[in-house]
């Protein structure tokens, strides 16, 4: 039995460390089937459901594809030598989509940093310097399209449908005696109507691009804040 196990596991292995397609910003409707090889979700699905060939022909289920995302992401290509430390590195090439969105999904509900990398050691998250680096990535990624479109639109929009725009001030005046300022702005939310037939394209924006250790996003631009007075040269303007 050991050598058939060990003969199993070098045949998923060799697929477990190929090369597929990395966080790019966003999780496409087919992500998590294409994360991970064919062979290793038939075989967790096996162990799981019972080794019956025929069944294997159907849609997985999810603890099938939950299991094998985690065991593609803490695979390794050596056995580790502190294997009882309590701090796990995972190579960002191992990624998959599972735990990246359980790591996104706890600091955007939580921020804590123990929870997040808590369930890293555990191999079910991404750590939390992890999740730091793809918010980094997130925001100037989407600034940079800001700057190449020369107008801040942001990068879920579809092409070629129509569009609306609501716009409203914020003022925030705090009540409390030890508050030393305040806020006032301008919110802009866009609305898009897409017809039945026409659902819209999709502008194909990649957000991240390349892997980077900044964990924080850059600084905007100056105008972007800073809005120049205008005067309009007619006392009586023509309004339609």
């Amino acid at each position: 039995d050991t050598v058939n196990l060990a003969r199993a596991a070098q045949i998923v292995r060799k697929d477990m460390f190929k090369a597929y397609q990395s966080f790019n910003g966003s999780f496409s409707e087919k992500c998590q089937e294409q994360s991970v090889p064919q062979l290793l979700l038939t075989l967790v699905s096996m162990i799981l459901e019972g080794p019956s060939i025929k069944d294997q022909s159907c849609q997985s289920s999810a603890p099938s594809m939950t299991i094998s995302h985690l065991l593609r992401y803490n695979s390794v290509k050596h056995a580790r030598k502190d294997a009882q430390g309590t701090h796990v590195r995972h190579s960002i090439n191992q990624e998959t989509p599972l735990p990246i969105y359980i790591g996104l999904m706890l600091h955007a509900h939580t921020r804590k940093r123990e929870l997040v990398d808590t369930l890293s050691n555990l191999g079910i998250s991404i750590s939390y310097d992890r999740v730091l680096r793809i918010s980094a990535e997130m925001g100037n990624g989407v600034c940079q399209n800001f700057l190449a479109e020369n107008a801040v639109c942001p990068p879920k929009l579809r092409g070629g449908v129509f569009t609306t725009a609501a716009v409203d001030n914020i003022d925030h005046n705090p009540s409390s005696t030890t508050a030393h300022e305040s806020f006032h702005g301008t919110g802009i939310s866009l609305l898009q109507h897409p017809d039945y037939d026409s659902q819209g394209i999709d502008r194909g924006i990649v957000i991240i691009k390349g892997v980077s250790n900044v964990k924080a996003a850059g600084h905007l631009p100056p105008y972007y804040t800073n809005v120049q007075p205008v005067t309009s040269p007619n006392k009586n303007p023509p309004v339609p």
